[in-house]
């Protein structure tokens, strides 16, 4: 009787400490800017288990397909940074993308979505993009926006000649935001 109510004890005080560890699980879903965070996101979020799964040039319309396939294992967190390589003249199309990986996100999961600085490409900038990430935020507390937009605005000398990748600080930077963002899911 000793031994089971010691094991009863051990299971009851370990169950706490694992769904705290499996609520801290998170999936990077992204674009080259997300390469660029690969190394650093990890150092801001220790006791994190981190899983990254980052292509240069992936498009917002790939993200739930890249979340589907982890099915059932999807971790709770998941940070998005897509939308750069998209047409900002598609605003509906990245609206969509926004929904769908909401959707597969479902209410009990938590998405940081990192928004977009780019130069204008074809003449439309990527100011739509924003204004729809920020609506879709809205009604949504499961959808955090990161203001990568005011970050890069301030910091001005992280950013490379194309307009779009920044330096180490500048990755570094936005990690740390990241993570900030991160920790605050609940």
């Amino acid at each position: 009787m000793r031994r089971l109510s010691a094991l009863a004890l051990v299971l009851f005080l370990a169950a706490p400490a694992t769904a705290e560890a499996l609520s801290r699980r998170l999936l990077v879903n992204g674009d080259s800017l997300a390469v660029g965070t690969q190394s650093y996101l990890p150092r801001g979020l220790r006791g994190w288990k981190v899983t990254q799964s980052v292509a240069v040039s992936r498009h917002a319309f790939e993200g739930a397909d890249v979340m589907r396939a982890y099915g059932r294992s999807l971790p709770r967190v998941i940070h998005v940074s897509l939308g750069t390589n998209d047409d900002p003249r598609t605003v509906d199309a990245f609206r969509a993308a926004i929904r769908e990986v909401m959707e597969v996100a479902r209410p009990r999961r938590c998405v940081v979505w990192t928004n977009i600085v780019r130069p204008p490409v074809a003449g439309a900038s990527y100011a739509g993009y924003n204004r729809a990430l920020a609506q879709e935020s809205r009604p949504r507390q499961n959808l955090r926006v990161v203001n990568w937009v005011r970050m890069v605005r301030e910091n001005p000398q992280w950013l490379g000649g194309d307009g779009v990748h920044v330096n180490a600080d500048g990755y570094r930077s936005r990690a740390k935001a990241i993570a900030r963002a991160v920790r605050r899911c609940r």
